[in-house]
């Protein structure tokens, strides 16, 4: 009689061995990755709701407010029309950023207001800057600035540690 072609118990355990070792060595990595993927998520739809208001409000030649709520988890944006307070447009931090938080900067202010020609009404002390980091507290996690308004021009999302790394040339570094 022949033998029957197969696998052991034994070839098994050290096959599923070496899979939960693997497994176990490429976790923080991929934690690391959805991190940062979750911060970079969170910047591109706030500097895209910040985007649309001002383009929003360049067509209807009228004010658009857009507003933050950095509530980790359940917070948003909203992009509103001024004169009557209809709302345009929102955006929700629960899918693809729920683990990051939000800081705008002056932290009293969560709101810009594009002017009819697409400028910032600076009467309002609008919002500047969101900074965004991991509320998960890994080591390492890349953190992202959106930048709008101040003494800049346009909407940026940059890195502040491109700074550190690169100087101040580096098109992806935060103005000084």
């Amino acid at each position: 009689m022949g033998r029957i072609a197969g696998f052991t118990i034994i070839e098994l355990m050290i096959a599923l061995a070496i899979a939960a070792l693997l497994l176990v060595l490429a976790m923080p990595s991929y934690s690391l990755w959805i991190a940062d993927a979750q911060i970079r998520n969170a910047a591109e739809s706030i500097a895209s709701g910040l985007r649309y208001a001002q383009a929003e409000a360049i067509k209807r030649n009228s004010q658009v407010a857009f507003t933050i709520d950095p509530t980790t988890g359940t917070g948003g944006w909203t992009a509103t029309l001024v004169i009557d307070g209809s709302t345009l447009q929102t955006g929700t931090f629960r899918e693809g950023a729920s683990m990051v938080t939000f800081a705008p900067i002056p932290a009293a202010s969560t709101t810009v207001t594009f002017t009819g020609l697409g400028q910032i009404d600076n009467a309002l002390g609008p919002m500047t800057e969101v900074d965004l980091d991991s509320s998960t507290g890994i080591a390492g996690a890349r953190k992202l600035n959106v930048l709008v308004g101040g003494n800049r021009t346009g909407i940026k999302i940059c890195d502040p540690q491109a700074n550190i790394k690169f100087g101040n040339n580096d098109p992806k570094a935060c103005p000084p």
